[in-house]
């Protein structure tokens, strides 16, 4: 959701060197973006240790601009310590520490407008959303062979039926059913002749397993044998994406392929793809859940249930995108 940024950046600014400071989880995400000059390893440290470490690192790179897209002060404070003379970044609840350009979350923002408008604080417009991933030459070689191409008449699906499995914490509630995911897999393949590809994790081989079970018909199973780039490579070749609220779901955004997101105990209307051809399937009250919850520390018992989703409604979308519809 923050490659608009990057982008904006790269546009308006085409001689900068734009560094990027990121752990090790998301790394895979801006690894291959050829508008980045470097990368930096966020310091696995407390909090004041983190703002220390970074501050010292990036004072030492002589930075004109730092803009902080984290709601923790951490990375304010380490830009303020720096002693970067214009830091841009978001505000929340007070924790803003020393930025010179900050912004206050806005309720009904979604995230990438709400990244964006760091951007805006320092006099930049017309900023467009859509997300970007940048597949490797390598990957894209390397998996040429392992799927047959998609085809008008036998165009090619991919379906992650996992997700929500980050480091330090795991909310499955934003899985659809594995079971209706199996079920979607065998109507896919009678309703659209689609060849239709598991992928996902290590974390989501139960889920994977459950689909291979329910599914009726042939299945392409490469859950557990990607990495990241091989994974948008393969997506960027189909027809169709569907997923639950995930990176992965992002990511296939990124790449262009049209996707159907399945959402439950998050807000669609905050973290939805913003690809140029997605469908979202929620329940309604999904569209107008409580502003920037951490659901590690909430009741998700009370959120919206995915299970609630038809199966129908799902498939419709589907159809309605590999027929080309918007």
């Amino acid at each position: 959701m923050a490659t608009p940024v990057l982008r904006a950046l790269d546009q308006h600014a085409p001689n900068a060197e734009i560094a990027v400071v990121t752990g090790d989880w998301t790394r895979p995400a801006v690894e291959t973006n050829p508008r980045i000059s470097g990368l930096m390893s966020y310091p696995a440290s407390g909090p004041i240790q983190t703002a220390l470490k970074l501050g010292w690192q990036l004072r030492g790179m002589k930075v004109d601009l730092g803009i902080s897209l984290d709601r923790s002060p951490i990375p304010a404070l380490a830009m303020r310590i720096a002693g970067i003379p214009i830091r841009a970044g978001i505000d929340s609840q007070g924790r803003g520490v020393g930025l010179t350009h900050s912004i206050e979350p806005d309720p009904e923002q979604h995230e990438t407008d709400l990244y964006l408008s760091t951007l805006t604080a320092l006099g930049l417009k017309d900023l467009s959303t859509y997300p970007e991933y940048h597949v490797s030459d390598e990957s894209l070689r390397s998996t040429i062979d392992r799927l047959p191409s998609g085809t008008p008449d036998r165009p090619l699906v991919i379906i992650h039926p996992g997700g929500a499995v980050n480091p330090g914490v795991a909310m499955l509630e934003k899985r659809w059913p594995a079971t209706n995911y199996g079920e979607l897999t065998s109507l896919l393949g009678h309703e659209a002749n689609a060849t239709v590809v598991l992928v996902g994790s290590e974390s989501d081989q139960n889920a994977a397993s459950t689909v291979r079970e329910f599914a009726r018909g042939p299945l392409i199973d490469l859950c557990g044998q990607l990495s990241l780039d091989e994974l948008a490579a393969i997506v960027s070749r189909a027809s169709l994406y569907v997923g639950n609220d995930s990176g992965t779901t992002h990511l296939a955004s990124a790449v262009g392929t049209p996707v159907v997101a399945i959402f439950g105990p998050t807000s669609p209307r905050m973290y939805r793809p913003l690809g140029r051809r997605t469908r979202i399937c929620a329940p309604s009250e999904s569209w107008d859940l409580e502003p920037v919850v951490d659901l590690r520390h909430h009741d998700r018992s009370q959120r919206p249930d995915i299970a609630r989703v038809p199966l129908p409604e799902v498939l419709n979308a589907c159809m309605d995108l590999l027929k080309g519809k918007s």
